[in-house]
């Protein structure tokens, strides 16, 4: 039989709305596409309102009252506008978050929903009820207030979460009807739970009847006439059937997190703070893929008025050694970059995108081995040095099949393949055993000096190659100490002596 979880979130538009306003009472008004509001300019004392939060609620504001008649019972009242593309936003998230937990997904904006279809999958996570907490619990890691509920269908399951009057420790769930069992949980759920009109909820209160229930007691001939044309649907649903399908919702190929301001921050120690929610929000989405980061991009929205000739935007391209799925090592390989970056205007939005994608790196879990933490921390650290550095500054030596005594080791990006020698290559020369910056000496150094090599002949089929001699010679650090011997480098014949290296 088929299993859906459902996430009711039905504070997610009070929740947006808090990013700017912290505490105390909030009124919500949706700016819907093709409305007349759009921002709190547009609001008026007839404006209805859409959601209210737990401390408004608490002073008798309730949806759908107008703005007026919500102020006249508190001054202290916050009225927010959400734009509907957020909430659409936020949905997104979520839903991808919930990737995780079983192969499709979907979200409706108009009940503020979301749905996943865990059949198969609930052994994974020991059992329905574990799931369902697992995902109650990644649900509100999001900062998102949630109802979880599992049962037989789509529509059941998000009538239970959205609708059932449970009080107690209990009364936010997660909630899980056994299976065949969705007409007893039914049962209690108001009649609002059936998604029936406003006109016909009206007439059914007005004959007494209150709950799923009492219509489940009714003559399915004389419910049928009242009803209309969502009968049948209607007393599939009372029966506990729920036939409806999922509308899989697919991802989009590059996942982004934005966050605009009201105000322009120009301090980059405010913009590191906004970029840890980013993180957050991005590391979720990619653990609902199984995915993780090679490439990310952040973008600056910069404001217009005081860019100077700039195209108003600021871009950051990070390319990650190794693949990143973490918010925190994510966070700290961003951090390193944006301290080095320098703003040309305040920033009025961000967007974080991951371009590149690879799949997540996987390791079976043993009780009998130590956990190997110093692999685990290894690429955070290689990618903050990539960071600061450069990529063309880190990585790991590598050997090169060369004749060239210094040419061969070179430096590979850190995850790349290397090539190794099939053999080792031996000469009949001294080579250095430790390498050094180059020193410039004095051209009496070279006295007593015995050549080594040419390297013009030794890989004599390269063209372009510059004449420069090796030899050896002993030397001393400081006057009067003991010599070593020393591999010194001449180019040309006339060239200048250099120390390239000791000779043990």
């Amino acid at each position: 039989m088929r299993r859906v979880a459902c996430i009711a979130l039905p504070q997610i538009r009070v929740e947006i709305a808090r990013e700017r306003v912290k505490e105390g009472p909030l009124a919500v008004v949706v700016a819907r596409p093709g409305g007349a509001v759009k921002t709190e300019r547009d609001v008026r004392g007839n404006t209805r309102i859409d959601v209210v939060s737990e401390e408004a609620r608490a002073l008798g504001i309730r949806e759908g009252q107008t703005v007026a008649a919500a102020r006249a019972k508190s001054t202290e009242l916050s009225l927010r506008v959400v734009q509907e593309e957020a909430v659409h936003a936020a949905l997104v998230r979520v839903t991808e978050s919930a990737l995780a937990f079983g192969p499709a997904v979907a979200f409706d904006v108009a009940h503020d929903v979301v749905w996943v279809d865990v059949g198969g999958c609930c052994h994974l996570h020991g059992g329905e009820r574990e799931l369902a907490k697992t995902l109650d619990a990644r649900i509100r890691g999001l900062g998102h207030a949630c109802r979880v509920a599992i049962a037989d269908g789509p529509r059941i399951a998000a009538a239970i979460a959205r609708f059932l009057p449970i009080h107690g420790p209990r009364s936010k769930g997660p909630f899980v009807v056994p299976e065949g069992q969705g007409s007893a949980a039914m049962r209690i759920l108001p009649i609002s739970a059936l998604g029936l009109d406003d006109d016909t909820n009206r007439w059914l209160r007005d004959l007494g009847l209150r709950t799923c229930g009492d219509l489940q007691k009714l003559p399915r001939s004389a419910l049928g006439t009242r009803l209309g044309a969502r009968a049948h649907e209607v007393m599939k649903l009372l029966d506990g059937e729920d036939p409806s399908p999922i509308d899989a919702w697919r991802p989009v190929e590059v996942p982004e997190e934005r966050i605009e301001f009201e105000w322009g921050v120009g301090s980059v120690e405010a913009l590191a703070f906004v970029m840890k929610t980013l993180c957050d929000r991005m590391a979720s989405r990619l653990e609902g893929r199984g995915m993780a980061a090679t490439r990310v991009e952040i973008v600056f929205g910069l404001d217009r008025a005081l860019c100077k000739d700039g195209p108003g935007t600021s871009t950051i391209d990070i390319v990650l050694p190794a693949p990143i799925a973490k918010a925190l090592d994510l966070l700290a390989v961003v951090r390193v970059r944006l301290e080095r970056h320098s703003l040309e205007a305040p920033v009025l939005a961000i967007t974080l995108r991951a371009l590149d994608l690879a799949r997540a790196p996987m390791r079976t879990l043993d009780l009998l081995s130590p956990e190997p933490k110093a692999q685990r921390a290894l690429p955070r650290l290689v990618a903050e040095l990539v960071a600061d550095f450069g990529e063309a500054s880190v990585g790991t030596l590598a050997m090169v099949d060369t004749w060239v005594p210094d040419d061969r080791t070179h430096l590979v990006p850190f995850g790349a393949a290397r090539s190794e020698p099939r053999h080792s290559l031996v000469t009949s020369s001294l080579e250095p055993s430790r390498l050094v910056c180059p020193v410039r000496l004095p051209r009496e150094s070279l006295v007593g000096a015995v050549r080594l090599a040419r390297v013009e002949a030794l890989e004599w089929w390269r063209r372009g190659i510059e004449q420069r001699d090796m030899f050896a010679v002993f030397l001393s650090v400081e006057e009067g100490a003991h010599k070593n011997l020393a591999w010194i480098e001449r180019k040309g014949s006339e060239g200048e002596a250099q120390l390239r290296g000791w000779i043990d």
